[in-house]
């Protein structure tokens, strides 16, 4: 050891021991040169070396990962200046690489430090390195650095999924909307078998009292007119058609009344065919500004909903009632139909995907597309109760005056 030939040096330190050796911080004086000429207890316990062991030692000889030239570098310019220099863990990098033996699982292999290196005696370039040790608030940082980038990647993934789940709604509402094309092709022919019946007819007739020589221009005119009117009213239902089948993303402004009038229009052969009474209260006043297509398929399907229960009733006073009226700053529509209900049991799980009371048609699709349509895509909510055989169907949808 080199202690005998440093103690006129040492002697030169004027420390109270008492005091820096029971300090929670470690401490050094060194030299310019890194030479120890002093260390407390707490370098003492951490370094895992007796009092006094080290003095006399180059500070880079007993920790070998020091960086010498840095650390002579930055005592230099302290004694330079005549003032503390501080250096935080995040900066030190470890300027005293003591081993962690206290710390379990952490995040570090050597002692994180706040080092501060104070001018002690300028005379004999002398400053004493001040440790503090902060390896418990870095690990922190760490750990909590390391779930801040979990949760952004959590977060991420997240609006994957949303976007996921976006687009499986919107194929599901397409699929449902597809789906329904073959039965709304069903209607077509329904709406369109009479008119067709109508023009047939008056074909038939002109043809008829053309043979008879009993074809006036008063007649013929009238066959045109009416077949005209006819052929109208047959391309009208095209486009009505068309229209509910084509997606539409942007919101317009529409009369409930003519919605519901549609909807209706669309089902009224299947409604006379089973011999139901179909009567509303519909304030005509109500407009909203809405996706027209999304609203008017929700509406088909409950209605439609509504129907197929009447096919397992036997009694003849079948009922649909719809109403529509505004309550404050929303727009309140009640379905109501008296085709027995729905089971309590089953009642909490209507609105859920693939879930269907029917045995083999269903695909349990329908109420869940309505549910989404509402409540997603509208802003609105949707609830079904019962009452005895009375099922009862509210939308709610937020409204706004429009002028």
């Amino acid at each position: 050891m080199a202690q005998n030939t440093t103690q006129h040096d040492i002697r030169t330190v004027d420390v109270n021991q008492h005091f820096v050796s029971n300090i929670d911080n470690g401490i050094f004086i060194i030299d310019a040169e890194l030479c120890i000429l002093y260390y407390n207890k707490w370098i003492a316990i951490h370094a895992k070396v007796e009092e006094n062991e080290l003095i006399g030692e180059k500070l880079h000889k007993v920790f070998e990962n020091i960086n010498a030239k840095t650390l002579q570098r930055k005592v230099k310019t302290a004694l330079r200046m005549n003032n503390a220099t501080y250096y935080t863990a995040n900066t030190s990098h470890y300027l005293i690489p003591l081993k962690i033996n206290q710390i379990h699982n952490s995040k570090f292999e050597y002692m994180q430090q706040d080092v501060s290196i104070l001018p002690y005696d300028i005379d004999q370039n002398l400053v004493a390195l001040i440790i503090t040790d902060q390896t418990a608030m870095s690990n922190t940082n760490a750990l909590l650095e390391e779930n801040i980038n979990k949760t952004k990647e959590l977060y991420k993934q997240l609006l994957i999924e949303q976007e996921t789940i976006k687009r499986q709604h919107e194929e599901l509402i397409s699929s449902s909307r597809n789906a329904a094309m073959g039965e709304m092709i069903s209607m077509i022919a329904h709406q369109w078998r009479q008119p067709l019946s109508v023009i047939n007819t008056s074909i038939a007739t002109m043809k008829v009292k053309q043979e008879l020589e009993l074809l006036d221009e008063k007649t013929l005119f009238k066959s045109f007119d009416q077949i005209e009117k006819t052929v109208l009213f047959l391309s009208e239902t095209i486009n009505d058609f068309r229209d509910y089948f084509r997606p539409n993303k942007i919101k317009s402004t529409v009369n409930l009344a003519a919605l519901f009038d549609k909807s209706i229009y669309f089902l009224k052969a299947e409604i006379s065919n089973q011999s139901i009474k179909y009567h509303e209260h519909i304030d005509k006043t109500i407009f909203l500004e809405t996706y027209k297509n999304e609203l008017l398929q929700s509406i088909i399907n409950i209605i439609k909903n509504s129907l197929d229960a009447f096919e397992d009733i036997t009694h003849t006073n079948k009922h649909i009632g719809l109403s529509a009226q505004r309550k404050g700053k929303d727009i309140v529509i009640k379905i109501k139909d008296n085709a027995g209900g729905i089971d309590k049991e089953i009642l909490s799980k209507v609105f859920e995907p693939y879930f269907s009371t029917k045995s083999k048609n269903g695909t349990g699709l329908g109420l869940y597309i309505c549910h989404t349509i509402i409540t997603e895509h509208l802003g609105g909510t949707i609830q079904i109760k019962c009452i005895e055989d009375t099922t009862i169907t509210t939308i709610t949808l937020p409204s706004k005056e429009i002028t």
